[in-house]
């Protein structure tokens, strides 16, 4: 959906959180290493990809499952609009699985007139920027 000044939204429905990517903090030193020891670079390149893209990887694979059965168990929907332009913005939504569709169209028409709503039957979480 578009806003008033050609925001473009994008609004997903989940009952599901996923968890959260983080990564390590692989190569990071606290002393002031001037020179570069030619021997040290094939580790600190293993390092850098395990910390920032296997072990989030293995963590969110591992913890997805609890993720979906927790989501399946509960009667919470999460609302999630998302703006990728120029910044990416996520706004949140809960509510329960009775109030989704009034609290969607509430959204919906919140969005397309600029404004960011407080639909009734619904706890808006904030906004996240990245």
């Amino acid at each position: 959906m578009t806003g008033p000044s050609g925001d473009y939204w994008e609004l997903y429905v989940s009952k599901t959180a996923l968890p959260a990517w983080r990564e390590g903090h692989a190569g990071e030193r606290s002393d002031t290493q001037t020179y570069f020891d030619l021997l040290q670079l094939p580790f600190m390149i293993v390092s850098a990809l395990w910390s920032s893209i296997v072990f989030p990887l293995l963590r969110v694979v591992a913890l997805l499952p609890f993720a979906v059965v927790r989501g399946r168990r509960s009667r919470a929907v999460r609302i999630e609009a998302v703006n990728t332009f120029p910044t990416r913005e996520v706004l949140l939504w809960t509510t329960t699985d009775g109030l989704v569709e009034g609290v969607l169209d509430d959204i919906v028409a919140g969005l397309a007139a600029g404004k960011v709503v407080q639909p009734v039957g619904a706890v808006y979480s904030g906004a996240q920027r990245d």
